[in-house]
């Protein structure tokens, strides 16, 4: 009798915990998998496979791009090298990839968007617009974000522009994957971080707010930039979520042990201050999405850091529901591959979420971890790759 994959990971699970008093398990549920996690799309010698986007098209296709070689493998040499990525094409859901042609998009500015993530986003008016990180040599690893558009479904695109170089520095600025939103009053809110004056890049002091558009990406103006009190890392790599009531969440990674947030009432021009969510997380990587019944599920790393204001460990990737944007569901296990409670061997991040019809898509990054103690080896870079995995909607 061949066993299901939840069935079978159960059975083991139950194994380590009562036949080895000395193996520790994670107290997390595991979520219901239409498609279980696995590799597609493996790390190559001159790229790694970071920061998706993804995109349901009108014929059910999926479409997926991320960046060229970005952290955690740098390959300097190559920025410039590949200014533009390619497309993958999934025609069953995310099962299967097939690598297309680089994006048809004139790219005249200076940097690259090989680094960082992209967002992928159908506006009210048709068009599909593509956001991106754009990284800028000697500027900490940022720079102002680009947009694009495409009125054909990704096969042509507007030429890149720069947002909001009119109202802001060109200067350290950081936009990670799944975080291009459209609210209801038709607003555009891209949620960025930046790094603070006289700090490092944007892992060692950042705020967030958003850059904001009310003629459909014309024009574009800054928001209030926040940061907690006294964190050790401010508030970085922020996403943002609309309620039913009108206000805006954001959520982003700190170093205070947890996950932030901050509240709008204005549509994501000012911001409350800063405060701890009840979601256990070092400074790493968080995707917040509007469930299709309305509720907020956000994608992590529910995990103890390694010491205050760490940026590990990465692993396990879980979600969790809330249907207020307080409140949070107990973290639910996507992929745990890596963990262990003292030497932690996988890095599960940048998740990116496609609603389909059987269930929910999502794409993440998964690297071999050192905790950042040295650069990688090259044969290290080539552990893991891009995965995936279809997952039953959350029960109410």
């Amino acid at each position: 009798m061949r066993l299901s994959y939840p069935v079978l990971l159960f059975a083991l699970l139950a194994l380590s915990a009562f036949g080895d008093p000395e193996v520790k398990t994670l107290p997390y549920a595991w979520a219901r998998f239409v498609m279980p996690p696995g590799v597609v799309i493996p790390h190559e010698s001159d790229r790694v496979f970071i920061g998706p986007g993804t995109t349901q098209l009108p014929n059910g296709d999926i479409l997926m791009l991320a960046p060229w070689g970005s952290a955690p493998a740098e390959f300097q040499e190559l920025r410039g090298v590949y200014p533009l990525p390619n497309f993958y094409r999934s025609t069953d859901n995310g099962r299967t990839w097939t690598q297309e042609q680089r994006i048809a998009m004139d790219w005249k500015i200076t940097g690259t968007i090989n680094n960082g993530g992209f967002s992928f986003l159908r506006l009210m008016d048709g068009r599909l617009a593509l956001v991106g990180h754009r990284y800028v040599p000697d500027n900490k690893g940022g720079g102002l974000p680009v947009i694009s558009y495409s009125s054909d479904n990704g096969a042509t695109w507007k030429p890149a522009r720069i947002v909001g170089q009119e109202v802001a520095p060109d200067d350290g600025w950081y936009i990670m994957n799944d975080r291009l939103v459209q609210l209801n009053s038709g607003r555009l809110l891209i949620p960025v971080a930046h790094a603070v004056p006289g700090s490092g890049p944007e892992g060692d002091l950042a705020e967030s707010g958003c850059f904001y558009s009310d003629d459909n990406g014309a024009t574009w103006k800054l928001s209030q930039l926040v940061k907690p009190k006294g964190a050790l890392r401010g508030m970085a790599e922020p996403c943002v979520a609309q309620l039913p009531n009108g206000h805006v969440l954001m959520l982003a990674r700190s170093g205070t042990g947890c996950l932030v947030n901050s509240w709008s009432q204005d549509g994501g021009v000012t911001w409350s201050a800063p405060q701890n969510t009840a979601l256990l997380s070092p400074c790493t990587s968080l995707t917040l999405k509007t469930l299709p019944d309305g509720r907020l599920i956000v994608f992590y790393n529910h995990v103890k850091e390694e010491s205050p204001g760490s940026l590990f460990p990465r692993c396990p990737l879980v979600y969790a529901v809330s249907a207020d944007g307080k409140t949070w569901g107990a973290p639910v296990l996507v992929d745990d591959e890596g963990w262990d409670p003292e030497v932690p061997t996988r890095e599960n991040i940048y998740p990116s979420i496609c609603f389909v019809d059987e269930g929910m898509l999502v794409v993440w990054s998964s690297h071999f971890s050192n905790s950042g103690k040295s650069r990688r080896t090259p044969r290290e870079n080539l552990i893991g790759g891009g995965k995936r995995a279809i997952l039953n909607y959350p029960a109410k």
